[in-house]
């Protein structure tokens, strides 16, 4: 019985062990980094449980025996490890991603671990940057970074967003960061074109003073470190990418009244009003004499000439007198519709190509690139051609050296940039459907072009030799005919080199210097044609600008690293000297000898006789930081800047530093093994920085020491000296003191996060201060008052998915902040400082909004009405003698009556008496931010952006021009809103009576037009996918990925038309290039 039970034993044994075996297999796989695609040498390959382990080769490659159901688990230093369950497939890829907190993120003049670094930085994801299709960075920062404001100030291909960074750091100095690509300090924004999106490798954002105060008095506004791709030593490649797409117009501009039948009754409608208010005439009379008026050539204010007249019938036909409405009859033509011919889909083309390598000793990286960006005005264009060469050799084991160097050659057409009416986007939201685009005559029949061919544009009284009466609305001016027969735009070369070179002293300390240059050339011509326009009178005009900027900057940097048991230091000293040229020489002339020349030899009169300037600035710095920490839980970091400046007569030299400190909580024993606190630091800084460039935004100048003076002369007479700018030897430095606190976690495998809390105080502002006329300036700039801007930030990045084929991310940042002047400059009149739509008042904001109280339409006559403020000094609720408020301003009546408190207010139709006082709403929003989805569906990836604003208001100066009483006639375009105007008594609106300019200020500035600033908006959408390995083997190629991307694609405001993202403020302005829409599809392939 004993031997029959071992033998099924030994049996059942040896079954379940061939079982085993039977199910064992061989796993492959590559292992390679999920941010580019490089092999991972050395990770490690376990069985989760088991001691069963292995590393991956030179390749990434690894071989490992596991079965069915186990779990492999995948790590690397700095990467976050990934687990995979062994299925069917016997080949296993993983890409690892960079662990945050051990992530090496480059700040001032180093780089440093997120966990170790003791400032707020942002690392802007490069794929964030490259699926948003813009020619530069700035454009693609915008939702990024909570705290960080991206302004797209215009659609013009090519052009350079506007970046805030933490507030308003200063009222009439600079607010724009600096921008270091390379280790290089950028010295003008135009510069940043000549990086292409697709060299970028990371793009770090620093805010606070630990991380900013290194950079001395050019990094008071924070700084946007760019640092472009280098090769590798592990693999070489060669990747290509293609896109092609769309620029449209999509987002919903002004609802505008568009129907010409209609826009003639409004035009009758106000020239019947101005009759009954300025004569005095009885309805009927004013009824007849507006239809009898309606159309010809009278020249009379808001008539029309005959030649616009479309009906078939002659003017006094086209309006019943007793309804006011169109009667009916047909059209003989219907006028071109401008936005029809000037606005079309620009296409979007662009390819670049990258080469990568390299081995233990040596890497490089070249790149070369093709944009053509057509704008959705025709004739708007950006073309560029781009090259990047970086290479790096290690020559000895004590010496490395390396160079990079960028180039660029673009042009840039603008022909929907001109200003004022002969913008195209004022000119299409300005002028009435009823005028077109060429020219006809009084039969209505278009005018042939007998020396151009085809059709006459319409310029007004111009295209008839000023035999005719003037088109009433922009007369003179044809952005179609502009688009068509003149020139504005640019060509540019850009160089931007650098070389360096680093010096193994010892084990622990090195020396590094380098030496940059950038050069900036940039021809600028804008010709008006000889046969139609401005020009024809003169024969045809020429200006040309020749520009050129050249910065040299040069650094010397020891660096010494120590670590001693738990303890670790870092320390730098260095010296940095910067200097820039900026020249310039212009001249025009007219009477061209060739049509449509763009060279100045092709013109015979000199209009102006040539001109030319040049200016520059130097600073030198000398500088030094320590870094230190203890048991990778304590972080003390401490900076010093000197900085001397040309800009300053006499104070040139200041000291900017920092001090900050961090804490890593979770690194303590009683804290550590916490699974939902998972990472906890604390951190704080505070320091002080500076600003110079300041006194160059005021003035224009670089020169502060010493009077400037323009010398003219005039038609070659005697020449004349005028004052251009009266010096300040004392100008200083603007100061900025940085206080800041925050925290940065993780939660369990949920959420990371942080939250900041700042508040920085600007010193020694920079302000005009009025001076007598008879000087020659209007303004002396001056070092006075102080501002505060307190806010808190937070960025949030939740893992709601992380499956082996699926993951989504959803991440959150948002920022709030006050701003508050703390100090007005000394002996300002009435300590009080009126600037148009806002004032200046210690305690408040410095976009806290100042004007009349709108009191609505007064339903009896249909006449706007304001408040007057007055002070009731015998309390009986009655304005009488005495009490009226002085200056028509409520403040500074209330500083110089310092015991009137007993204000009340009455109704009035006198603009010039409406009192002007605080409308508490401030252009500052409450909160702004964006929010991402982001992931994978196996080999799918997606990503959406948007971009939100709550809380804050604006003044909506485009609205208003839309009822301006000189457009309430035939000479512009009325808003949709007008339908809801006053037409007779007990009407109840807020919109007044039409008038043909009869209704005084019936569009002046009050609260009337502020609106709500708020929005959110579709920023940007990307759909890719990635070609499955099976497809490409044998191909020699590594990788496709196909995309769609789309940017700019809805937003929704208070008001159609109205788009807060455009101004710094929310403001509003009619000649602005609209926002672009961009569509683009493209395909990226690595061999």
């Amino acid at each position: 019985m004993k031997l029959k039970l071992t033998w099924l034993l030994t049996l059942f044994m040896a079954f379940v062990m061939q079982f085993s075996f039977a199910q064992e297999k061989t796993v492959t796989g590559t292992v390679t980094t999920a941010s580019d695609g490089l092999p991972l040498p050395g990770a490690t390959v376990v069985v989760k449980g088991t001691a069963r382990g292995t590393q991956t080769d030179f390749d990434g490659k690894y071989a490992i025996q596991a079965q069915s159901g186990d779990v492999l688990v995948i790590s690397y230093v700095a990467m976050d490890a990934t687990e995979v369950t062994v299925g069917a497939s016997n080949v296993y890829d993983v890409a690892l991603t960079e662990n945050a907190l051990e992530e090496v993120v480059v700040v001032g003049y180093g780089t440093t671990t997120k966990k170790a670094f003791a400032g707020t930085v942002t690392q802007v994801d490069s794929e964030n940057i490259e699926n948003k299709n813009f020619a530069n960075v700035t454009q693609s920062l915008a939702g990024e970074a909570s705290g960080v404001q991206v302004i797209n100030t215009t659609g013009q291909p090519g052009t350079v967003s506007t970046v805030r960074i933490r507030g308003f750091g200063s009222i009439s100095g600079n607010r724009s960061p600096l921008y270091v690509v390379d280790g290089i300090p950028i010295t003008a924004t135009e510069t940043l074109n000549a990086i292409n999106p697709t060299d970028i490798k990371s793009t770090v954002i620093l805010k606070d003073a630990t991380a900013t105060a290194i950079y001395g008095s050019r990094g008071s506004n924070g700084v946007v470190l760019i640092t472009t791709k280098s090769g590798s030593s592990a693999e070489s490649y060669i990747e290509v990418d293609v896109k092609s797409g769309v620029n449209s117009q999509i987002i919903p501009r002004y609802n505008t009244i568009t129907n010409q039948e209609e826009n003639l009754e409004l035009i009758w409608e106000g020239l019947r009003n101005g009759r009954r208010i300025n004569f005095g005439e009885d309805l009927a009379t004013a009824n007849a004499w507006a239809t009898e008026n309606l159309i010809g050539d009278t020249g009379i204010t808001g008539v029309l000439p005959l030649r616009y007249n479309m009906w078939n019938a002659p003017g006094n036909q086209l309006i019943d007198p007793n309804t006011g409405k169109f009667t009916g009859v047909s059209r003989k033509f219907t006028p071109e519709n401008f936005e029809d011919l000037i606005i079309r889909d620009g296409m979007r083309y662009e390819a670049n190509v990258r080469f990568g390598g390299g081995d233990e000793k040596s890497r490089y990286f070249i790149s070369g690139g093709f944009l053509d960006d057509n704008g959705i005005a025709r004739n708007s264009s950006y073309k560029r051609y781009s090259a990047r060469v970086n290479v790096s050799s290690q020559i000895k084991d004590w010496l490395k050296v390396g160079t990079n160097i960028s180039y660029l050659y673009a042009e840039q057409r603008n022909s929907a940039n001109l200003g004022g009416s002969s913008a195209i986007f004022e000119f299409i939201d300005k002028v009435p459907r009823i005028f077109g685009v060429f020219a006809r005559d009084n039969n209505g029949n278009k005018i042939p072009d007998p020396v151009l061919g085809g059709f006459i544009p319409d310029y007004g009284a111009i295209s008839f030799g000023g035999a005719v009466p003037g088109r009433p609305s922009s007369d003179g001016v044809s952005p179609y005919g502009n688009m068509l027969f003149d020139f504005n735009g640019y060509d540019r070369n850009e160089l931007v080199g650098s070389v360096n070179l680093d010096v193994n002293i010892t084990k622990d300390l090195t020396f590094e210097t380098s030496y940059s240059y950038q050069y900036r050339g940039n021809i600028f011509k804008q010709m008006s044609n000889q046969f139609y326009g401005f020009g024809s009178s003169a024969g045809g005009e020429l200006f040309q600008s020749n520009q050129t900027n050249e910065t040299s900057n040069f650094l010397q940097l020891f660096r010494y690293r120590k670590d001693f048991g738990k303890h670790s230091i870092e320390a730098l000293a260095a010296h940095e000297s910067n200097e820039l040229s900026f020249k310039v020489q212009t001249g025009s002339k007219s009477g061209a000898e060739v049509p449509f020349a763009l060279e100045l030899t092709q013109y015979i009169v000199n209009q102006d006789p040539a001109e030319g300037f040049q200016e520059g600035r130097t600073l030198e710095s000398y500088f030094g930081q320590v870094n230190y920490d203890f048991d990778d839980k304590y972080y003390l970091t401490g900076s010093i800047r000197r900085d001397g400046s040309s800009v300053f007569a006499e104070n040139k030299w200041d000291t900017f530093w920092s001090v900050g400190g961090a804490w890593i909580m979770t690194n303590e024993s009683w804290l550590e093994d916490s699974d939902f606190l998972r990472y906890l630091k604390v951190k704080g800084s505070f320091g002080l920085a500076g600003d110079e460039q300041g006194v160059v935004a005021a003035t224009g100048q670089y020169y502060n020491g010493v009077n400037l003076f323009d010398v003219t002369n005039l038609d070659g007479g005697f020449a004349v000296s005028l004052v251009g700018n009266i010096a300040n030897p004392d100008i200083t430095w603007e100061r900025k003191r940085q206080l800041q606190a925050g925290a940065e976690f993780t939660l369990g495998d949920i959420v990371d996060g942080s939250i900041d809390w700042y508040r920085n105080d600007t010193e020694n502002l920079f302000f005009n201060k009025p001076v007598n006329p008879s000087s020659g300036s209007s303004g002396l700039l001056v070092n006075d008052g102080e501002l505060r801007n307190t806010g808190i930030e937070f960025d949030l990045n939740f893992h709601v998915i992380n499956k082996d084929n699926v993951t989504l991310d959803v991440a959150v940042n948002g920022a709030a902040f006050d701003n508050e002047l703390l100090a007005l400059p000394a002996q300002t009149a009435d300590e009080f400082i009126n600037r148009g739509n806002t004032a200046l008042q210690v305690g408040r904001s410095i976009f806290d909004f100042y004007m009349r109280e709108y009191a609505g339409v007064d339903p009896a006559d249909g006449f706007p009405m304001w408040y007057e403020y007055y002070d009731d000094l015998n309390n009986n609720d009655i304005f009488d003698a005495g009490e009226e408020i002085e200056t028509g301003s409520l403040e500074v009546h209330k500083f110089r009556n310092p015991d009137s408190n007993n204000f009340k207010k009455r109704v009035t139709k006198d603009y010039a008496v409406a009192t002007e006082k605080w409308a508490d709403k401030s252009a500052i929003p409450d909160l702004q931010g964006a929010f991402r989805l982001q992931g994978n569906i196996h080999n799918f990836t997606y990503g959406i952006q948007f971009t939100y604003q709550f809380g804050g208001y604006a003044y909506d100066n485009n609205y208003r021009e839309f009822f301006e009483r000189g457009f309430a006639t035939a000479s512009g375009t009325l808003h949709a809103d007008i339908r809801d105007r006053w037409q007779q008594p007990g009407d109840i609106t807020n919109v007044p009576l039409l008038g043909n300019g009869s209704v005084p200020n019936d569009v002046g500035q009050s609260d009337r037009f502020i609106i709500s600033s708020d929005y959110i908006s579709l920023n940007s959408i990307n759909i890719g996918y990635n070609l499955p390995s099976k497809f490409l083997d044998k191909t020699g190629i590594d990788n496709v990925n196909i995309f769609f991307s789309g940017d700019n694609l809805f937003i929704s405001t208070a008001r159609e038309g109205y788009n807060p993202t455009v101004r710094e403020f929310g403001n509003t302005s009619r000649n602005l290039y609209a926002p672009l829409s961009s569509f683009t599809l493209g395909a990226r392939i690595k061999f």
